[in-house]
């Protein structure tokens, strides 16, 4: 590796420019029908996780039937998560990402699937239209059982989905939602160490605590977490990142891995995250994809010939962060 590439390294690490203006974005948290107690109380404890995260990225939160019980005089679950997106689906609002989280059980016949609201549940293909005009970035989170089937309803470019399980089959009930709240805004996730926990970081974490559940508890793990980001409905398990690198290919050279857009999108973002403006995100982003696509070709590439283009990539990447420095000093 070159002087210079060592020196873009360090710079990027360390530029920061004045603080850009940023929407502010809004969650909705939808809490599902617990069925028994020991449920409400986990899912009560999961949205106050997710609340106080919210409150950490300074997002407007609205809850769907808190503790799962319907308030009187209100409108259904069903109906109310309706009227709230439809609400969202307003063109000055375009640029502002939008935060789905579901709190809850969720079932699946093999032909439909389902989220189990108070009253009327709602299903994947009923969700589907509904946010079919809310043209915004979107994290949609289902951390409950047989959950896999929303990400083949609803991927879709500018989404990241996250789902508790790899296949609508996984019908036991779901631990991975409560750690993956616990996960998102956590320090303790930060797996590259850069000063804030990505989407990625967190749902590799609050996988391997879910994964290491079972192996503890001595139980067959009946719960594989998946995501979404590049909307191709295929998903990616956890195990395929060393970190928030890539360590499998898929067979099938056509399928392209999850992880782009998870590995830059956070919720409570660093100073040197807010201190870009948009427009450098979206350039950031297609710069770190480009090398991560690169770092997978790293076998079949000669030594120059990869460090070359990955030291182009950086420079880039320099460019975007500001960063002018020369040389590294000997």
């Amino acid at each position: 590796m070159s002087r210079r590439l060592s020196a873009l390294l360090l710079g990027l690490s360390g530029a920061l420019l004045a603080p850009a203006a940023d929407p502010v974005s809004e969650m909705l948290i939808v809490v599902g029908a617990p069925g028994e107690a020991d449920y409400a109380e986990v899912f009560a404890d999961t949205t106050a996780a997710w609340r106080r995260a919210a409150d950490q990225g300074r997002l407007m939160v609205t809850v769907i039937n808190k503790n799962g019980l319907p308030p009187e005089s209100m409108p259904s679950a069903h109906d109310a998560w309706r009227k709230w997106l439809a609400a969202r689906a307003t063109p000055e609002a375009i640029d502002v990402p939008l935060w789905i989280v579901y709190v809850g059980h969720g079932t699946y016949d093999s032909r439909e699937t389902r989220l189990n609201l108070p009253g009327p549940d709602v299903t994947a293909v009923e969700l589907r239209d509904w946010l079919a005009p809310v043209q915004r970035p979107m994290v949609i989170v289902h951390g409950g059982s047989a959950s896999a089937p929303i990400i083949n309803a609803l991927s879709a470019p500018d989404r990241i989905i996250i789902s508790a399980t790899e296949n609508g089959y996984e019908l036991n009930f779901a631990r991975f939602g409560s750690r993956f709240a616990n996960m998102v805004a956590n320090a303790d996730a930060d797996i590259d160490r850069d000063g804030q926990t990505s989407l990625l970081e967190a749902f590799v974490s609050a996988s391997q605590q879910t994964q290491d559940y079972y192996v503890e508890a001595g139980r067959l793990a009946t719960e594989h977490a998946i995501i979404d980001d590049n909307g191709d409905a295929q998903g990616t398990p956890y195990d395929w990142f060393n970190g928030t690198r890539l360590a499998k290919k898929p067979e099938d050279t056509s399928v392209v891995p999850d992880g782009a857009r998870a590995r830059v999108w956070t919720l409570v973002p660093s100073p040197e995250e807010l201190a870009l403006t948009p427009a450098q995100r979206a350039e950031r982003d297609r710069l770190e994809a480009a090398v991560e696509r690169l770092r997978l070709r790293k076998p079949e590439l000669p030594d120059h010939e990869y460090y070359e283009a990955l030291e182009d990539l950086f420079t880039q990447l320099a460019e975007v962060y500001g960063y002018t420095g020369g040389e590294a000093p000997e």
